[in-house]
């Protein structure tokens, strides 16, 4: 089953990398949660539950960008989670000030369905959560 999950995890980041942070809705589970604890300087919501929450959140994001994008840089196989690597960039519209960053996250899958995603600012940090150490 890990093969599907790393498959259909790297599906769904795939399909919203390109500015449409919603575009893989049906990948997640709406009862499912973003966590944010793990990003250094998080000012905003530390965990996000629920579709109500999380597409709102995702949607505010991405429109706060112009040309927001990722490139998917890794993606591994921990079990019942998925490890994921992204390259993150986008110019801000009020500020203009751009972004060109990395971020990790660990994918916790159930039932076909993405459940919890937890993102991180270092890398270490997020194979630490997924189960997977180096």
């Amino acid at each position: 089953m890990s093969q599907e999950n790393v498959e259909m995890v790297r599906a769904a980041f795939i399909a919203s990398s390109r500015g449409d942070p919603v575009a893989a809705q049906a990948a997640y589970d709406p009862t499912g949660e973003w966590d944010m604890t793990g990003v250094a300087g998080w000012a905003e919501k530390d965990v996000y539950r629920g579709v109500e929450e999380v597409l709102p959140f995702l949607q505010g994001w991405a429109n706060s960008w112009r040309d927001w994008h990722y490139e998917i840089e890794e993606v591994r196989d921990a079990g019942e989670q998925v490890f994921i690597a992204i390259h993150e960039l986008a110019f801000g519209i009020e500020s203009g000030a751009s972004v060109d960053q990395r971020r990790y996250f660990a994918v916790e899958v159930d039932r076909g369905l993405i459940v919890r995603v937890r993102m991180f600012s270092e890398r270490p940090d997020a194979l630490k959560a997924a189960g997977l150490e180096g």
